[in-house]
This record gives C-alpha cells, structure tokens and sequence, in this order.
C-alpha cells in the first residue's frame, strides 16, 4: 500500500513522511525540489517532482496510491502577492483531491486549520462552529475556500477526513509561525513581546493525530488539535525558563502593534521586506481563542503534550540545527 504526502518537505507533512516510514509504510512524496527533499526526508521515501498547482504532475504523483495526507499548503505568514493564497490552498488542494478521486484512492487526510471556525475574541472554537462568513486575510479566506471545495468532490464519493491544528511548532525543516518566535527570541532579535496569545500544539502529537485519522476518522468530520492555550508572554517566559533565562522583552502595546502592522505592509510590498508583523499575524494574535480538543481526544486519541516538553524539544531541535544559541 502506497501512502502519498504532499508538503513533505514542510513542518506537517515532513513529520508524516518520518512517522510513516518509521513504522513501515511504503511513501511517496511530491516534491518541488527532489534533491532538497533527499537531504531531509527517510531514504525510503520516493520522491515524485511536481507542485500542486501542476495538475499534470499531480495526476503523475497519485498512480497506484490507496491512501493521501494533503499537508502541502502556504502558511499564515507574510506574502507579498496574496493571490498564492488561493492558488496553492484552494486550487492546490482542489487539483489533489480531484486527481485522487480519478485515481481511486481510498482516503485523504487534509490538513485544514483551525481558522476556518468561527468564535468571538477570547473565545473557545468548536467543530461545529464552522465560519460562514469570508474571513478577514487572503491566507483564512483560501482555507475557508479550500474546505468548501474539498466538500463538493467528497459529495462525488472520494472519503476526506480535515484535521484542523492551531499554531503548530516543534522540530521541522522549514521555520515559519511559532517557530520563527523561538529563533529570534533566542537570537535577541524580539525587542517586544506580541500582544495576544494563541492555541497552540506540538508537531509530535499533531502528526499522530493524523496518522490517526486516516484509520479512525470519520469522512466529513472535522478534528481540532490543541495543547493548550498560550499567551505569547507564557510562551516566552517558558522558552527563557528551558533555555537559561534569557530576558523576555517588555509587553508591546496593542496600539503600537497595530501602528507598525498598518504602516509596514505597504512599504514591505513596495520594497520588497518582510514585515516585523504582517495585519493578519496581529489579528490572530489579538483574536486570542481556545480550542475544544474533546473530539480529536476521543475519536483520535490525541493526547496534548505539556508546554515544556514541547519547548524543551523544540530548543534541543533548534540548537543542534544551530539556528540559537
């Protein structure tokens, strides 16, 4: 039985493809760059080049394959052009599962998220509180899409399960989100500490989840997957307690936050930088919610791992990468 990842090369989909390989399933994995993928994927792993937004290569990727975990996807993270939002999220995806259900495949995981849920500042996201309105960024809006399209080809008989995380950090080859926060607050590159706060979940317990829902989730169903909830000063001061006491920076204003989000991405667009913080990252900091893992917990199995295992794990990780110190 062949086991396709897409995004194996990304923080989800590469823990797929390890755990996968670990207890001994055959995987394939759709690869933009074949030689990067060998220097971080299991030997085992065979490697198909291609994109999601290639169908030709897509198609290619899903011959003989029974089973899909669909990771493969563009972050919450600054972009320039918005508009790879929705070709990588919603035609992405679209391309994936259309090309499994020609191919017969049994099941597909997809790996959603948690924004696509509706819940007011502060409060507790649910599965069956899915949010009908267009989100407030280009990145929520293309996963809300994604879902919406992946319901229309599973009403045409192809079996998906969506697995919804929060923020998820831990060990990965690539370094976007929480992880991004650990490395400059280890490198004494966080001047202020963000307003807000999070769900957030280790890659570990997340990827099991998964794993998980390819055997016992239910089509259709949506699982969310959460530790627990952090403000971003609890995360910190964790990270400083695991890590020998680095100072944490004093609180940013709201105010301030959102003064340097508004200003700065238009002048990063037009110069072509990153921005300390990008509108929707602060939104969804300031958004602020919990998740109810009750679902994922007993269906699934998911069992939460404590806040400083996953720090602990993660400093280890990024110190024998040599990205802090």
């Amino acid at each position: 039985m062949t086991t396709l990842v897409t995004g194996a090369t990304g923080l989800v989909g590469n823990a797929l493809a390890h755990k996968l390989v670990a207890r001994g399933d055959r995987v394939r994995a759709l690869v933009r760059d074949p030689e990067r993928a060998a220097r971080i994927l299991p030997a085992s792993v065979e490697r198909v080049a291609g994109d999601i937004t290639d169908t030709a290569s897509v198609r290619a990727a899903m011959h003989g394959v029974e089973r899909v975990f669909h990771a493969a996807g563009v972050p919450e993270q600054w972009q320039r052009d918005e508009t790879i939002f929705d070709r990588v999220n919603r035609q992405g995806t679209v391309n994936v599962l259309e090309a499994a259900l020609a191919a017969k495949v049994r099941r597909v995981v997809y790996t959603s998220t948690m924004d696509v849920f509706a819940a007011p500042r502060g409060g507790t996201l649910v599965e069956t509180s899915v949010d009908r309105e267009p989100k407030h960024t280009a990145y929520e809006r293309s996963k809300q899409d994604a879902e919406a399209c992946a319901e229309k080809v599973r009403a045409r008989g192809l079996e998906v399960v969506y697995v919804n995380p929060s923020a998820v950090y831990g060990p990965s080859p690539v370094h976007t989100s929480l992880n991004t926060l650990f490395i400059r607050f280890l490198n004494g590159k966080a001047p202020l500490c963000p307003p807000g706060g999070m769900p957030i979940v280790f890659i570990d317990g997340c990827a099991d989840a998964h794993l998980a829902a390819m055997e016992r989730g239910v089509p259709g169903e949506r699982y969310l997957l959460a530790d627990r909830h952090v403000t971003c000063r609890e995360l910190l001061e964790e990270i400083s307690r695991q890590a020998g006491g680095r100072r944490v920076p004093p609180n940013a204003p709201v105010w301030l936050m959102k003064t340097i989000a508004t200003v700065s991405a238009p002048l990063a667009r037009a110069f072509r930088f990153e921005p300390m913080v990008a509108p929707g990252q602060l939104e969804f900091l300031l958004w602020n919610v919990s998740c109810d893992t009750r679902k994922a917990e007993a269906a699934l199995g998911f069992a939460p791992t404590p806040l400083e295992t996953g720090v602990a794990k993660t400093i280890t990780f990024l110190r024998g990468e040599k990205l802090v110190p």
